[in-house]
């Protein structure tokens, strides 16, 4: 057998023998090992499935309409932290009824809808803290804090809201007091003698 037969013969046995080791060390790391690359050295977080997303948070219909007048209140207390919104096509029976209300009671020329918006809120009902973060003037308080002291009202529930600007009381504290019927206080503490009188003490040094 010539030289040159004899080196290709070793050369192929040797590269085979190497893919072998190689695909069997493969296969065996993949058994004991996260098939993900970097096996989470970068973290492991990711975007929430929508069965994830459904079974972890409790879906309400949000409805602070029926809610102020005492219909359809929730049960479950916690904070809202999404919506999801559905549209549906009003049938011709509710654009008759938005024509006279609007158009002939009103005396106003108005486009009738074509569909109605049907919100439903993400409650978080666990022992959980949130935080929201985001520049002046994108809805801090519009859009996330008003729909959780509405919810917050609407299911009963105790709370304390800081206040800068006075907005909230403004907004939100005659609508707790005459449709949820709350006690509203306020502690003003640039001006504390505009502040409400109430010793939270009280009650503790009568008892004593």
């Amino acid at each position: 057998m010539q030289p040159i037969v004899k080196l290709v013969i070793a050369g192929t046995a040797m590269f085979a023998t190497l893919g072998l080791i190689a695909g069997l060390s493969g296969m065996y790391s993949l058994n004991i090992k996260a098939k993900t690359v970097g096996h989470g050295q970068h973290g492991t977080a990711r975007w929430a499935t929508k069965g994830e997303i459904k079974k972890t948070y409790t879906h309400v219909l949000f409805e602070p309409q029926l809610w102020r007048k005492g219909e359809h209140l929730p049960t479950e207390q916690g904070i809202v932290v999404g919506c999801l919104t559905k549209r549906h096509r009003l049938g011709n029976g509710l654009r008759t009824v938005w024509n006279v209300l609007v158009v002939k009671l009103l005396r106003r020329s108005h486009p009738i809808p074509k569909t109605a918006d049907e919100t439903t809120a993400l409650v978080d009902t666990g022992d959980v803290h949130a935080v929201m973060i985001g520049a002046a003037g994108v809805g801090k308080t519009a859009y996330w804090l008003y729909p959780c002291l509405e919810y917050a009202l609407a299911s009963g529930m105790s709370f304390l809201s800081t206040d800068t600007k006075g907005d909230v009381v403004r907004n939100y504290g005659r609508i707790a007091q005459e449709c949820y019927g709350y006690r509203v206080g306020v502690i003003d503490l640039r001006n504390p003698t505009r502040s409400d009188g109430f010793n939270l003490l009280h009650l503790v040094n009568k008892y004593m």
